[in-house]
């Protein structure tokens, strides 16, 4: 598995807590910190698109 594809997996993990975070933010009313995590989710989703277009343009070939 290349390096790519780890920070791929580890930026999407990220994501998805990011949106967790920023859900229970919301549900509490810290409004400060639900549009902190939230604005940092969508940074981190634009990030991920552009690391799966790098893998896809430069996917190594299977090797057997």
């Amino acid at each position: 598995m290349s390096l790519s594809k780890i920070v791929f997996v580890i930026s999407i993990m990220a994501s998805f807590l990011m949106l967790v975070a920023s859900v229970i933010a919301f549900v509490i009313q810290d409004i400060g910190y639900f549009w902190m995590m939230f604005i940092l989710m969508v940074v981190s989703i634009l990030q991920n698109i552009s690391v799966y277009k790098h893998i896809s343009t430069t996917d190594e070939p299977i090797k057997s």
